[in-house]
């Protein structure tokens, strides 16, 4: 019988294969091509370790591979993973929650403070020469809404109330949580977002998320609040977000996702004051792939003993 061959995208260090090497001695593991091709002692590989993969690479190793039935992606999200060839075939996916959670709650949090401590403004002034001072803010008794309570919003949540914030979530099923002070219910949105200072974007795009910013929920903000968003840009209709902007209805927003990426050069984004652009950066970390790794050879261990893998997604059809 011939080895379970597993495929392996070219994100990953030669440490990684390595150690997938020393743990899995009796797995056959292939690297592909950086433009998704796949070697021939690849072709009848089953698994594949998906890493940063554009759809249109996702597609061309699927179309040389037709045996892979599972698929393990190195995002929190599923989405990039839905080409017609996954769907068709009824390819298993599972995600990776965990490895993006560290680095991205920790992007809120500098966010938090670079807006609380008014950076936009002081950044002008040094660029201008400028000895100007800005009113700063504490964020300590400050409140932070959540509007997606998974791995990455959770830790955002941990972070702020240690800071000493008011933390209240939003999460399509509620349930009480540790470091929430509340949880409500998406129908309760209008709540959450008349009482946060920070709102912070961190639930998937589906169907139902789809434009769920738009002008009525940034009317709904405090004047004073600030909009982060570090899940996908078409969670907020960008031109409500441009007008609320620029007509001040919300003081400010820190972006690092958007509806297309990358950002257009002629985007009024880049030249509003008191946003911060950034290039969908947030999840970055030299130890992202070690995390996305370990929960990978957790489930490959999984897999090898015939029992069910951990991290799939919850309601495929709802896109979660």
């Amino acid at each position: 019988m011939p080895p379970l061959t597993v495929l392996i995208s070219n994100a990953f260090e030669p440490h990684h294969l390595q150690l997938l090497h020393e743990r899995f001695p009796d797995v056959h593991f292939v690297e592909l091509a950086p433009d998704g091709m796949v070697p021939q002692e690849g072709r009848e590989a089953e698994i594949l370790l998906r890493g940063a993969m554009s759809k249109a690479e996702l597609s061309r190793t699927m179309q040389n591979a037709p045996q892979v039935r599972w698929i393990h992606t190195s995002t929190a999200g599923f989405d990039w993973v839905l080409v017609p060839e996954v769907e068709e075939r009824g390819v298993l996916i599972t995600r990776s929650p965990a490895s993006k959670a560290v680095p991205i709650a920790e992007f809120v949090v500098a966010f938090i403070f670079l807006m609380a401590k008014r950076f936009p403004t002081l950044a002008r002034a040094q660029i201008k020469h400028e000895w100007i001072r800005s009113d700063t803010d504490e964020v300590r008794g400050r409140t932070v809404g959540i509007v997606g309570a998974g791995a990455i919003g959770c830790e955002v949540a941990r972070l702020c109330s240690h800071l000493g914030m008011h933390v209240i979530g939003s999460k399509r099923k509620p349930v009480s949580l540790p470091y929430f002070d509340q949880v409500l219910a998406p129908d309760d949105l209008p709540q959450l977002l008349s009482r946060a200072d920070y709102v912070v974007i961190t639930c998937p795009l589906t169907s139902e998320t789809e434009g769920l910013i738009g002008a009525p929920e940034l009317r709904t903000m405090k004047k004073t609040a600030y909009l982060i968003n570090v899940a996908r840009g078409g969670i907020v209709v960008e031109n409500d977000l441009i007008q609320g902007l620029h007509e001040e209805w919300i003081a400010g927003a820190c972006l690092d996702v958007f509806h297309e990426e990358p950002l257009p050069p002629d985007s009024p984004l880049w030249d509003i004051k008191n946003v911060i652009i950034t290039p969908h950066a947030s999840w970055g970390s030299p130890r992202s792939m070690d995390y996305v790794l370990d929960e990978f050879m957790e489930n490959l261990k999984r897999r090898l003993a015939g029992q069910e893998l951990l991290n799939q997604p919850k309601n495929p059809a709802l896109g979660y």
